[in-house]
This record gives structure tokens, sequence and C-alpha cells, in this order.
């Protein structure tokens, strides 16, 4: 995780510490840049309402960034607990499960929406490298043809795979 990851992932639970939606909302989108694996994993935490109090530091795992609580999710602080074992508390003033739900659900929206837009724009690139393939002199035509075949195969699989409404 890099230094920025870091920081964007801290003002996701400094918004939800302090009660601060808007501020939550920018976050979550320099998340979402920064660090997408993270984005998912913090979003996943911020609505998961089964709240678990006790958590094993036995074996692989990880601790979740928020605390829920009566229809509020929280920052979560840890402490020591039985043998082996954190307690989770709720930290901050919180926000409503309701507003967090529409805010993760917008920054999800736009984030799955920008890795569309992507996976569309590989049309274009692959144009061009048709057109700049048919200029080479020492292409092999049918491993050329080939590739293209198997690359639109790829992109059709890659907005199969990010559109469930296909399914």
């Amino acid at each position: 995780m890099t230094d920025q990851a870091k920081r964007d992932k801290q003002a996701v639970i400094d918004a939800v510490v302090g009660g601060d939606l808007a501020m939550l909302a920018t976050a979550l989108k320099r998340l979402s840049n920064s660090d997408p694996s993270g984005f998912l994993y913090i979003t996943s935490d911020l609505l998961n309402t089964n709240q678990r109090e006790q958590f094993s530091m036995m074996g692989f795992g990880r601790l979740p960034d928020a605390y829920h609580a009566d229809g509020v999710v929280y920052g979560v602080m840890y402490t020591d607990g039985s043998f082996l074992s954190k307690r989770a508390h709720p930290a901050g003033v919180g926000l409503p499960i309701d507003e967090v739900s529409q805010a993760v659900a917008k920054a999800r929206a736009e984030y799955e929406q920008s890795v569309l837009n992507v996976v569309h724009s590989l049309g274009s690139t692959m144009e061009l490298l048709d057109k700049m393939l048919a200029g080479h002199s020492s292409v092999d035509t049918k491993l050329a043809s080939l590739a293209h075949v198997e690359l639109l195969k790829g992109k059709a699989l890659l907005v199969a795979a990010l559109n469930p409404a296909t399914r």
C-alpha cells in the first residue's frame, strides 16, 4: 500500500469518526483511485452490519475498519481482549447506515463505470494497433489477425465480467 493510499484510507476513517458525510464521499473517491482493493475492503466494512465484538489474533485475517451499532456506522478502536484476541469498540460520532450506504453505492457506481469506460476504450486502441500493423514491414498477417480476434474475445469477456446485467 502506497503512502497516498494510506492517507486516503485514513481520510475515509476520519470522515466516519467525525460524522462528515461530504468528506466520506470525497475520501472514497480518492481511495478508489489510489488503492482499488483497499476501496473494496473498506466499502465492504462500511456496509457489513454483522458486528463482532471479539477478534482472534491467531491465524490470518483482517480487522474491520468500521463498527456498527444501532443503525450507525462508527470508526473502530481495538483493545486487548481475552488471550490472543482484540475487542472492538465504537469510536467517534459516526454516520447513519442509510447515509453511508448511499455514499458507498454512489462511489462504487462511479468507480465501476470508470473501469467499464477503460475497457470500452480498448476498442479504439485496438483500431489504432490494426492501422499501425498494416504498415509494419515484417508482420505475419495471419498471426496478427489471430491476435486481433483473441483481443476482441478478451475485451468481450471483460465487459461480461464487469456487467452483471448481461449474466
